[in-house]
């Protein structure tokens, strides 16, 4: 079956050719995403998924506006499952979270996302930045950004689901390449890294980028420093990266260490307060000084016995070391809240700019000159 004369989403993006094929994120399938029999378009109803097909004599208008909200349906394992309709037109870049449970992965997207959705104009015309999926966009919002930025409510931990699918999506048009892409964001319940449960983690296997994400209160115990830092989770993931990438080169994809929760860190440490302190993720020349983040961020984890933390870096792949803060304060104890004085991400941005720059959706900056950004 070919495609219908239409298909949902702005014709006008450049991507993939029609005949290529896809993987698909969730099953690792091959599809043949111009074949609209073997990846169906469907729309969700109250009597389950509606295959829309397009009669001859349909308007194009009443067409477009039956497939708004539609998505494709991949059967490739058997078991259907629903990507982004436009997914297969653009180009995939896939990112995976990891880190052990609690060490704030959750907290951390919800927060990158809602300020790059607040600062795009900014990073415009180098990077242009649309949600992908609409019915993504409204569940991200309501599951968390609305709670955890708009009530300063502590988010719950991420429930174990039968199959890893994308939390959040982006329609990225990058100047620079002169393609647009298709940004998937993983985030999958903590206990599946210390589980080695590869099943649970297939998009782990064609990820493009990946960050990495330390609790930084596991860098204390009581009133001092912790002289056991526990394994932060990262040991699965790089596993099942080197055995499985398809470059077989031997390397990491592009990564970016974040040690999160470092606001409870600032009063202990100069360094995480002076990073804490700058405003340094408001345009793409910011990302000059990653250099001095990097030797700076290395050295205090290396004084601080986390090595373990330190593995992606050390792996010869791109990979950046940041200080971050999805609140900006610690919750109020037993409460579950946040308190409202201080509350703000901070420097949640720099670790995903880091990776659009180190994967090529924008050119490297120059970390010596000021660059073309400022």
């Amino acid at each position: 079956m070919i495609a219908p004369p239409w298909q949902p989403g702005p014709a006008a993006y450049p991507g993939p050719e029609p005949s290529a094929r896809t993987l698909c994120p969730y099953c690792l399938n091959h599809l043949d995403w111009s074949d609209y029999g073997e990846v169906p378009l469907v729309k969700n109803t109250p009597d389950g998924p509606e295959v829309l097909t397009r009669a001859p004599d349909e308007p194009e208008v009443r067409w477009r506006h039956r497939t708004l909200g539609a998505m494709r349906q991949c059967h490739g394992d058997g078991d259907p499952h629903s990507l982004p309709a436009d997914y297969g037109d653009l180009d995939p870049l896939i990112i995976g979270l990891v880190g052990a449970s609690a060490a704030g992965k959750t907290h951390l997207l919800t927060a990158m996302i809602a300020q790059l959705e607040r600062r795009k104009a900014m990073l415009a015309p180098e990077l242009r930045i649309e949600p992908l999926d609409g019915h993504l966009r409204q569940r991200f919002y309501e599951e968390r950004i609305r709670p955890f930025l708009e009530q300063r409510r502590v988010l719950p931990a991420t429930r174990r689901s039968a199959r890893a699918e994308f939390v959040y999506a982006l329609r990225v048009s990058s100047e620079y390449t002169g393609r647009t892409h298709a940004v998937g964001f993983f985030d999958v319940p903590g206990e599946h890294y210390h589980r080695y449960e590869y099943e649970d983690t297939p998009f782990l296997s064609l990820a493009d980028a990946i960050l990495y994400v330390a609790d930084g209160q596991q860098l204390r115990t009581g009133d001092d420093w912790n002289p056991w830092v526990p394994d932060p989770g990262f040991t699965h993931a790089i596993t099942q990266l080197l055995h499985t990438r398809q470059t077989r080169d031997g390397l990491l994809p592009p990564g970016a260490i974040v040690v999160a929760k470092s606001d409870m860190l600032a009063g202990l440490d100069g360094t995480i307060a002076h990073w804490l302190a700058r405003d340094d993720e408001t345009v793409l020349g910011d990302l000059r000084t990653v250099e001095d983040e990097n030797e700076a961020a290395y050295a205090f984890l290396d004084r601080h016995g986390a090595e373990l933390w330190l593995a992606p870096f050390h792996s010869g792949s791109p990979t950046t070391l940041h200080f971050a803060s999805a609140s900006g304060v610690p919750p109020i104890p037993e409460e579950g809240v946040f308190p409202h004085r201080n509350f703000r991400p901070t420097r949640v941005l720099r670790p995903l700019l880091s990776l659009f720059s180190a994967t090529g959706l924008i050119p490297r900056i120059d970390t010596e000159e000021p660059g073309q950004y400022l």
